[in-house]
């Protein structure tokens, strides 16, 4: 009977009787034990003790440590009372199985508890983590995707009297963006993609020509390397970036085996305070290079805004080039 009971609890004291508190329900399954266990003193006298243990070990596992500790210490000093009163010959080895081993399977509970506490915890951050990636992600496709929408609609708007057929074109690109940018958010979302340098090569050059900003980019096949996803989120956001609050007139990228540059001849802006604001899009950036051991700076040189992903420590900002490998126009 007290095996049945026993096993019960540890299966169902997590949620029956429903609607008790986890410290009702063992609290019921204990004392229902105790129970059993003072009435198999009719038929086995002081030996029912060995009892004492399986009673710690629920409460152990269950309760919190102050809870179970003083319960199986009050319990086992009762016992150990009543044992010196009726078999004082006995009463040497009743201590130990009352206090000694109930003692130690109480604090085994308790370190368990929060093994499984810890494991929680890392559970929950880790989910914290993939939604905050994933919410940059998204941020990152969004930004910029919709700004390059709302630029083909603003100049469609501007050319649908006096050019028809070019704003007719403005319009079809601007149906397949919201198509691409769809599907690279379900497939973001489901992390099925990531971007590549290629395409984003060619995405920045749509974006800047329609901004109206002369673009000096790399060729289209020139690999990122090693670093190709994290150059291709960092050319999509800071371009992104030139398109939307620089004012630019030309914008020059430039990639080599570890560092990636951005470069614009606009007004400038407050980078050092996008970087610290926590819906930003290169706070976002910023912590997917530190993540991958890079650094993000800016620096204004020659009436030009710099920005520079490094991945290998060097944080001189390349010369600005239209030419070769490193700034093909």
């Amino acid at each position: 009977m007290f095996g049945l009971v026993y096993f019960f609890a540890f299966g169902a004291g997590g949620y029956y009787p429903r609607g008790w508190r986890v410290e009702q329900r063992i609290g019921l399954y204990w004392f229902a034990l105790a129970a059993i266990a003072v009435l198999s003193t009719v038929f086995f006298g002081s030996i029912a003790v060995i009892f004492a243990p399986y009673l710690a070990a629920l409460l152990g596992f269950n309760l919190p440590l102050r809870h179970s500790l003083a319960f199986t210490l009050l319990t086992g000093a009762v016992v150990a009372a009543a044992t010196w009163y009726l078999t004082p010959k006995n009463i040497g080895w009743v201590l130990i199985v009352l206090f000694a081993w109930p003692i130690f399977l109480v604090l085994l509970g308790t370190f368990s508890q929060r093994q499984d506490s810890r494991a929680e915890l890392e559970r929950r951050l880790e989910l914290a983590r993939q939604r905050e990636d994933i919410a940059t992600d998204v941020h990152d496709l969004l930004g910029h995707s919709l700004t390059v929408i709302n630029l083909k609609s603003e100049l469609a708007r501007r050319l649908i009297d006096t050019d028809p057929q070019r704003a007719r074109q403005e319009l079809q690109e601007v149906s397949e963006l919201s198509r691409r940018g769809l599907a690279e958010v379900r497939s973001t979302v489901t992390r099925m993609r990531m971007p590549t340098f290629e395409g984003e090569i060619h995405a920045a050059r749509r974006a800047l020509e329609t901004a109206g900003i002369a673009p000096y980019l790399p060729s289209a096949t020139k690999a990122a390397g090693l670093y190709d996803a994290e150059f291709s989120w960092a050319l999509r956001e800071l371009t992104t970036n030139v398109v939307r609050h620089s004012g630019a007139t030309h914008c020059w990228v430039q990639v080599t085996d570890h560092r990636l540059q951005v470069a614009d001849d606009g007004c400038g802006f407050g980078a050092e305070e996008s970087l610290f604001h926590p819906q930003g899009g290169l706070s976002g950036l910023h912590k997917r290079v530190t993540k991958a051991g890079g650094q993000l700076l800016f620096t204004r040189r020659n009436d030009c805004t710099l920005a520079l992903v490094t991945m290998d420590g060097d944080n001189d900002f390349l010369p600005l080039s239209t030419d070769g490998g490193v700034g093909d126009a």
